[in-house]
């Protein structure tokens, strides 16, 4: 657990995860093993679940080099463990490889308790700068939860995932050349 931080700091913490710039395992240290997403009406829980998610909106989404740019959190007076993040999504278009910065900002809010957070709550059209505009529609959302299920439900991700190493068939081409 990180001590001593607040709730807005260990929410940064969680962005600086997403992106990247901290190792994946960091999360450990900042969900609850147990954390509960809600997707709009969809719920979910545990910190494995939340690794794939990361996963799946990093490597199957239409952009690439995925990062959220200009975070701005506040939190209301009355609920100080309750962390509202509003923020872009930048990255690579897969298809034409432009750099492209979302046109409208994501909101989520975090259940921050004891020094980790526990609960996320967060909406499908933060996901349409990822996925698609089609996110957005009803049948084909649940198409998509049914994907995700599956896709959860089968991927297990590798240590390198974790650490942050080059997969291992990268670090064998490497030591070759």
């Amino acid at each position: 657990m990180i001590e001593g931080r607040s709730p807005a700091d260990l929410v940064f913490a969680l962005v600086r995860v997403i992106n990247g710039d901290l190792p994946r395992l960091a999360a450990q240290e900042i969900l609850d093993p147990m954390v509960q997403i809600h997707l709009d009406s969809a719920e979910c829980c545990g910190i494995d679940i939340w690794y794939k998610w990361v996963h799946l909106i990093h490597n199957y989404g239409r952009v690439a080099d995925l990062r959220i740019t200009d975070c701005e959190m506040r939190c209301n007076a009355g609920e100080p463990y309750l962390v509202h993040l509003s923020a872009r999504w930048m990255g690579t278009t897969r298809s034409r490889r432009l750099r492209i910065v979302s046109a409208r900002n994501a909101q989520a809010s975090y259940l921050v308790l004891n020094g980790r957070i526990l609960e996320i709550w967060t909406h499908r059209s933060n996901y349409e700068f990822i996925f698609g505009r089609w996110i957005k529609y009803s049948i084909f959302y649940w198409i998509f939860l049914g994907f995700i299920f599956c896709y959860f439900r089968f991927y297990h991700p590798s240590e390198e995932y974790f650490t942050g190493k080059a997969p291992r068939s990268v670090r064998r081409e490497k030591d070759r050349g």
